[in-house]
């Protein structure tokens, strides 16, 4: 009977796990925020923002290489955000915890993580090392989007 309960218990656990997970990754609600001339497609989580004292904000990124959609919007081809979110789900792509202080004007990438197309992790590390915020970069234009 020990056994049988033992076994239950493990069972609710993993199954609540499963449901915590699935949530956590529902709740994400991805935005393009910019496009780079290198071939990059960059999304912020608008679900996951966290602002903190002192108008410090983290915000996770994902970045997508897809160097022949970008050849085909400029060459005037047209796409809706949706069209390119679809295009640009099922690649390879790099998810970023980012702190952005909003008064100072900095940012720091706390961990990178790197995925296969099917959002298997491949790799990841710590990162450190507060930098300025260079005018017209990708990291100007989210700094603009989360600190109005």
């Amino acid at each position: 009977m020990k056994s049988l309960l033992g076994n239950l218990r493990v069972i609710l656990v993993i199954i609540g796990l499963t449901i915590f997970v699935y949530a956590e990754v529902s709740a994400e609600d991805w935005k393009l925020y910019a496009i780079g001339n290198e071939g990059t497609f960059w999304w912020y989580d608008t679900q996951g923002v966290t602002y903190h004292p002192n108008k410090v904000i983290q915000v996770w990124v994902k970045k997508v290489k897809a160097d022949e959609i970008l050849e085909m919007i400029k060459g005037g081809a047209k796409f809706k955000v949706s069209e390119l979110e679809q295009m640009t789900s099922e690649r390879d792509y790099e998810r970023s915890l980012m702190e952005i202080d909003c008064v100072k004007k900095t940012y720091a990438y706390l961990q990178r993580f790197n995925y296969d197309s099917k959002g298997v992790l491949k790799g990841g590390a710590s990162e450190s090392g507060i930098r300025s915020i260079p005018p017209n970069s990708v990291v100007d234009t989210l700094y603009i989007e989360v600190c109005k």
